[in-house]
């Protein structure tokens, strides 16, 4: 799970909903210092059903934490529907600690932005934590040998069509003029040569030695 602290980037957590908490911590850090920087805790659907949720949801509220609770619902706890799982409304459980809860398309990047933005200002005007509920498709299974045989390829397939977020972003700022096609397929182009060029690179590599095994395993900052 790669962190790094110059970034912000506390890292992620092998544990489910183990990271609401110490971005708790991070939040009050920012809160006691004057730092006016937001914390940002990720979580999936699956981890809302772990009781530190609501620990980190009652304690970021009880200090006023300048906190926002990200939640990726895709639906699934790895092969569970959500529906044999979890009782109720996410934006509901953060409403009942009073925390400011807001539905959100992950797939829509305006939606997105906003929502965001919103949370940022209300953290760090003062106002407390945010939860961010954002539905977002998931493409393939939770891991790379799941089957994924809990879903018919009829309804990935129509996921891929109608919730990919980069043709939806490409359509939106098409219809408003925002940017030219042109510009878009270049970047499409540049990004498609980076990833075989890293591709290209990778393959090419020689197999590292054994003296490297422990090589770049722990961090050091000082």
């Amino acid at each position: 799970h790669i962190a790094d602290l110059r970034k912000g980037m506390l890292g992620a957590n092998g544990i489910v909903a183990a990271g609401a908490p110490i971005t708790c911590g991070a939040a009050l850090s920012a809160k006691l210092l004057g730092t006016q920087q937001v914390a940002v805790a990720f979580a999936g659907d699956g981890a809302m059903n772990e009781g530190v949720m609501s620990e980190s949801f009652n304690l970021a509220k009880i200090w006023m934490l300048p906190i926002i609770f990200v939640i990726e619902d895709n639906g699934f706890g790895e092969a569970t529907a959500n529906a044999h799982v979890s009782a109720g409304s996410f934006t509901r459980r953060a409403e009942s600690y009073d925390i400011p809860a807001v539905e959100v398309d992950g797939t829509d990047v305006f939606s997105v932005y906003a929502a965001a933005g919103e949370a940022v200002e209300r953290a760090r005007a003062g106002g407390g934590p945010t939860m961010l509920h954002v539905h977002v498709p998931r493409y393939y299974g939770h891991y790379s040998g799941d089957p994924d045989t809990y879903r018919t390829p009829e309804e990935k397939a129509a996921m891929r069509r109608e919730r990919d977020c980069l043709s939806n972003f490409r359509k939106r700022v098409k219809e408003v003029s925002l940017v030219e096609t042109a510009e878009l397929d270049a970047v499409d182009a540049a990004v498609e040569a980076e990833i075989d060029r890293a591709v290209s690179a990778a393959r090419a590599a020689p197999f590292p030695s054994l003296a490297a095994l422990t090589t770049d395993v722990y961090v050091k900052y000082l």
